[in-house]
């Protein structure tokens, strides 16, 4: 049941891609609104153990694959940044793609393996 649920999850955002996209850092904040996907799907199978680490990051991986197949053929001349987030408290991983970014912040930056397994180990499932 929670497989097919990442499955759709992950289809949704792969096949039907509805993203804003500006060169404007003064809308940052409204393209970050418009542009993060959870994926609550992995949480349960996570939790429960019937998923492997290996094969959220591949998930996600594939994921990325084909967000920038996407991006590639309709913004040619525009750079993405695609940054993976893990919300522990909803708890769901998040996919945020942006044309503009400045992580002025200095936020802690993961491999993704890394980053699949702190958030299995801190998300509150």
């Amino acid at each position: 049941m929670y497989s097919n649920k990442v499955y759709k999850e992950i289809e949704q955002i792969t096949s039907n891609p509805n993203f804003l996209f500006s060169n404007d850092p003064g809308l940052i904040e409204v393209e970050a609104q418009n542009n993060y996907k959870y994926i609550h799907g992995f949480t349960r199978l996570m939790k429960k153990g019937t998923i492997s680490n290996k094969d959220v990051v591949n998930s996600l991986l594939f994921v990325e694959s084909k967000i920038e197949q996407y991006l590639q053929r309709f913004y040619k001349n525009k750079d993405f940044i695609l940054v993976n987030y893990g919300d522990i408290g909803v708890p769901a991983i998040t996919l945020t793609v942006f044309s503009y970014f400045d992580n002025d912040e200095n936020e802690d930056v993961l491999e993704l393996a890394e980053l699949v397994d702190w958030f299995k180990n801190n998300a509150f499932f």
